[in-house]
């Protein structure tokens, strides 16, 4: 998600000497939204009528388009009901209604987390911000089936070997260029159930809204990536080269919920090996 008022916050950020200096793409990301996390306020952004911003992510939805704001192209109408559409068209119809495990990669303040804890009996959840760690902990304090782990912004949880139902990734891996992407796909196979589910949404530069994205972002990231929330150039040929190279069964590459993005969701082969 990025947008001309989230764009004139970081902006902010970095005139207060928030600069991220880092030299790593994945730490640069994980910085940036730590950064994010530390300086967020609920009152510092211009959302819909009748919308509220309760927890940080509910920004990203309900940004006023008049203002500047972006809602990934979705209806007003759709947006007004964002949780519903997402529980109805995305976890309902891919994820069981009771899985044993699973794990959300990039959680932000929770929206999605939310969502998953009432339908997984053991949820963990791979955060690199600290700032954000702190928020879900504050969040969920009672929710005795959610495991947190710091991470590096590169690499998964040690969790156990073809332990997960599901694998789910909403509003992160659109700021991953691709050779990210593919790293955290190779690591999620061998964690998978054989049967297992992964949803990932990510950036699409081949629709209309993507495009003018990329082109927004180009200047500022030309010559090195500057900006931690810029958007990734994906888009899903290449994704569904990804998910083929790592024989998963690719149920589709973009659901086409997400008219500014795309929405892929797979399963590792029930005979599948694991992909080191």
């Amino acid at each position: 998600m990025v947008s001309s008022i989230l764009l004139g916050y970081i902006r902010r950020l970095c005139r207060r000497g928030e600069h991220v200096d880092v030299t790593g793409e994945p730490q640069l990301i994980a910085e940036g939204w730590n950064k994010y996390a530390q300086h967020w306020r609920r009152d510092k952004f211009a959302v819909l009528p009748g919308c509220r911003v309760q927890h940080l992510g509910d920004e990203w939805t309900a940004e006023d388009i008049t203002a500047g704001g972006t809602t990934y192209g979705l209806t007003p109408h759709l947006v007004a009901h964002f949780r519903e559409y997402i529980d109805d068209l995305l976890l309902k119809p891919y994820l069981p209604s009771t899985a044993e495990e699973g794990l959300e990669i990039g959680p932000g303040g929770g929206r999605l987390t939310e969502l998953l804890l009432p339908r997984t009996k053991l949820l963990n959840v791979a955060e690199p911000s600290e700032a954000m760690i702190r928020l879900l902990k504050h969040r969920f304090s009672g929710a005795s089936n959610l495991r947190l782990f710091q991470t590096d912004g590169v690499t998964l949880p040690a969790l156990r070997p073809g332990s997960l139902d599901y694998v789910i990734a909403f509003d992160v891996f659109v700021h991953f260029e691709p050779r990210l992407v593919y790293a955290y796909l190779r690591q999620m196979v061998p964690l998978l159930k054989p049967g297992g589910t992964g949803i990932i949404h990510y950036a699409n530069v081949m629709t209309q809204i993507g495009w003018q994205q990329f082109d927004t972002d180009l200047k500022a990231n030309l010559h090195r990536r500057t900006s931690f929330a810029a958007f990734g150039v994906m888009c899903p040929q290449l994704m569904t080269r990804f998910l083929e190279s790592l024989r998963l069964e690719v149920i589709s590459a973009d659901l086409g919920l997400i008219p500014r993005d795309a929405v892929a969701v797979f399963r590792r082969p029930l005979d599948s090996s694991s992909v080191s």
